[in-house]
């Protein structure tokens, strides 16, 4: 046999061999996730081939309590706003009625006057001689003539000849209840009997004398706790009519926005920060 000489394997197949058991990555891979991992990446993120340039999308917990937080907070100064809003309007309701202070007297007036006519125990049309009446300290007796009579004298003695009658010049009670006490009423107060001599928290019984020179009618009323507490009630009502409806939207706003905004508030404050 000739001999070969020994020969180095060919160039080319050795590349062909080498090309094909070459297994190159591919360009990009794309991974899933399933949705129940606590900490989940986007679906489909793509990853390069080069780790360095990776890019993973998270999304970090506590998106769900901002949103509830945001919620609370967007309620609370919603409410703490309708509250001002309330009370604002209250307030000018209240002024509004403020400036009806006339109309809130002539009211009470028309309402009074028929009280004080039902008071009435004595009247004199303004010549009464040696008149008896029968008094009880446990009562109050007020005096009053007719707008625009003369008072020339007045009389009222007990048994024993001791004035009980105390005169007193008009004055008006309240200067901002929008009555004036010596004009708007059929009669004027002129004065009170007076009992400082009597023995107080005794009732006793009094045997009076009256004698009254005037040129009009002059009335002796019996304004017991019946009727000071019927004066009462109807103030109430009249005032209720004007200020009711002011005072109970301030009270609402004042309530709404000092009491139920800042719940909403801190609930809000303490879910985004917990």
């Amino acid at each position: 046999m000739e001999n070969q000489p020994f020969s180095a394997p060919s160039t080319e197949s050795t590349t062909e061999s080498s090309a094909a058991n070459t297994v190159k990555p591919p360009a990009t891979v794309t991974l899933s996730t399933t949705p129940y991992n606590e900490y989940q990446t986007s679906q489909n993120s793509t990853l390069t081939a080069n780790p360095a340039g990776m890019t993973i999308n998270v999304s970090q917990p506590g998106g769900g309590d901002n949103k509830v937080s945001n919620i609370f907070l967007i309620i609370g100064a919603v409410v703490f706003v309708i509250g001002l809003g309330l009370m604002g309007f209250g307030v000018l309701e209240f002024g509004d009625a403020l400036e009806k202070v006339d109309e809130i007297g002539a009211k009470k007036v028309s309402k009074i006057q028929p009280l004080l006519d039902e008071a009435i125990v004595f009247s004199s049309d303004g010549n009464t001689t040696n008149e008896s009446f029968e008094f009880d300290t446990d009562m109050w007796y007020n005096v009053r003539a007719a707008q625009g009579v003369t008072i020339n004298s007045i009389s009222i003695l007990d048994e024993n000849n001791n004035t009980l009658y105390f005169e007193e010049r008009c004055k008006d009670m309240y200067f901002e209840d929008g009555i004036e006490d010596c004009e708007d009423y059929t009669t004027v107060d002129i004065g009170n009997i007076d009992w400082g001599r009597y023995n107080a928290g005794s009732e006793q019984f009094i045997n009076g004398t009256i004698n009254i020179d005037a040129t009009g009618e002059v009335t002796i009323h019996n304004l017991d706790d019946d009727f000071w507490g019927d004066i009462f009630v109807l103030s109430e009502q009249i005032d209720g009519e004007y200020f009711g409806g002011p005072v109970l939207m301030i009270g609402f706003g004042s309530c709404v926005g000092c009491c139920i905004a800042p719940v909403g508030l801190l609930v809000g404050t303490i879910i985004r920060f917990a």
